[in-house]
């Protein structure tokens, strides 16, 4: 048993409860009144209350507090084109939805809006065909820059970075960023709250016929990305992909046209991040953690806590990690249509993933040792997952203790590894497993902030 374990009590329903003293908030409540665009992450809340402080825009001078009902005004309050590398305390209070993308007047997003000329995507289509092209190479030529030109147009619209020491909160219950590809890139000290985060269109998408066995289309945003940034907490929000769910999107060379990246990805040595009480729904690859095997940079880096999150109807990447030490507690998982899911947590080079007490319900057909997928390659070193009080519920059956990883073991060759070399630190209270959905369901996602 790690340090990490508390005084455990196994109740008469199994589930693994967990005693610690009430934070002050909890014993007195909180102030109503509060201001939550100066609400700081607590100090026992994961790894970005790890080396100092997350306090995002919270001692932002008035002058540096904003209310934005449009994409326009947003931009502008974060800076705008010169907001990479800002370091101004600021506040940003989203209300209503913000569009970032220009619409057809049926509501769909503008692509021709933004294409140069020479490019169309039927022609690009055609040209690249695999019985055209081939499979060897990537596609090059006129018709591929003016698709990369195009892509240029649409990122300058829908891209907008993140400054240092800012918070972005929604204000009630449905505030949100459509169309977007929010990036926190070289940032500390940021915080993202209560909105929903959806549908990052990226009208663009490219076709890589060496990309796995038969090709892939390849999209680039993400509804939020963070890189090279550290003490970033992102909390009751909504991520998805609106009114372009992966069962919308057609079929294009026998795979699926892509047009999402990721929901929440964190990658490019990025460090010191929690991830709590947020909706992770209806998408394919969800969290990606470090973005490439050969990046020993990201040694040392990459620490993030995901707790109490839900992620429904993903396909993969819940999450997928490299290098990184991971804690993932008290997250509840909804796995409903067999047919889209692949995989929750991708146990990647040097990644040492701790789940504690996660709830896991899985539909009939989807086996346990799917849940967990190797993708360690050939660098099988270093690497492990720490797996304790987790319940699953298999099709009808009650929620039964089990542990993921060895069910994955049991029905695959190498092991992944069950013992990690560190111990989660900033870790106040683990709820007991049994508990999970009923707090995830009334407390995540945007909205849910009181």
């Amino acid at each position: 048993m790690r340090a990490l374990r508390r005084t455990l009590i196994v109740t008469a329903a199994g589930a693994l409860a967990v005693t610690l003293a009430p934070t002050a908030a909890q014993a007195h409540g909180r102030d109503p009144g509060r201001d939550l665009g100066r609400e700081v992450l607590g100090a026992q809340d994961g790894w970005a209350a790890a080396e100092g402080f997350t306090t995002g825009g919270s001692t932002a001078a008035p002058e540096n507090v904003f209310h934005v009902h449009t994409w326009a005004e947003f931009r502008a309050a974060l800076g705008g084109d010169a907001a990479r590398g800002d370091t101004t305390p600021r506040i940003v209070y989203v209300h209503g939805v913000l569009d970032a993308q220009q619409r057809t007047p049926d509501g769909a997003v503008d692509c021709a809006a933004y294409e140069v000329e020479g490019f169309d995507m039927a022609d690009y289509i055609a040209a690249y065909d695999p019985a055209v092209w081939g499979t060897e190479t990537e596609p090059s030529g006129p018709l591929e820059d003016a698709r990369a030109a195009s892509a240029d147009v649409q990122d300058a619209r829908v891209r907008q970075y993140v400054g240092s020491n800012v918070t972005i909160l929604g204000v009630g219950r449905d505030a949100g960023i459509v169309g977007a590809a929010l990036t926190v890139r070289g940032s500390d000290d940021v915080i993202v709250r209560n909105l929903r985060l959806s549908d990052a269109y990226d009208c663009f998408t490219a076709w890589d016929p060496t990309d796995g066995d038969a090709g892939a289309w390849n999209a680039a945003y993400d509804n939020l990305w963070l890189a090279e940034s550290t003490h970033v907490w992102v909390d009751h929000t909504t991520f998805d992909d609106g009114q372009n769910p992966p069962e919308a999107l057609p079929t294009v060379y026998g795979q699926k046209f892509e047009v999402h990246d990721g929901l929440l990805d964190i990658t490019n040595s990025s460090d010191l991040v929690t991830v709590s009480w947020n909706e992770f729904r209806d998408h394919d690859k969800t969290n990606l953690i470090g973005s490439s095997n050969s990046r020993v940079a990201d040694r040392g880096r990459l620490r993030i806590t995901f707790h109490h999150n839900l992620w429904e109807d993903i396909g993969q990447r819940a999450p997928r990690v490299r290098y990184g030490d991971v804690h993932v507690y008290n997250n509840w998982y909804v796995v409903s249509d067999p047919a889209a899911y692949q995989y929750s947590w991708g146990v990647g080079v040097e990644a040492e993933i701790v789940a504690d007490n996660n709830f896991v319900q899985l539909a009939p057909g989807v086996d346990p040792a799917s849940f967990v997928e190797d993708w360690r390659g050939e660098a099988l070193e270093g690497t492990g997952v720490d797996e304790s009080g987790t319940l699953v519920s298999a099709g009808r059956s009650w929620p039964r203790r089990t542990s993921l990883v060895e069910a994955y073991n049991a029905a695959n060759d190498p092991d992944i590894p069950t013992t990690v070399s560190w111990t989660p630190p900033h870790v106040e209270r683990i709820d007991p497993t049994v508990a999970v959905p009923a707090l995830v369901r009334v407390k995540a996602g945007s909205g849910g902030l009181r």
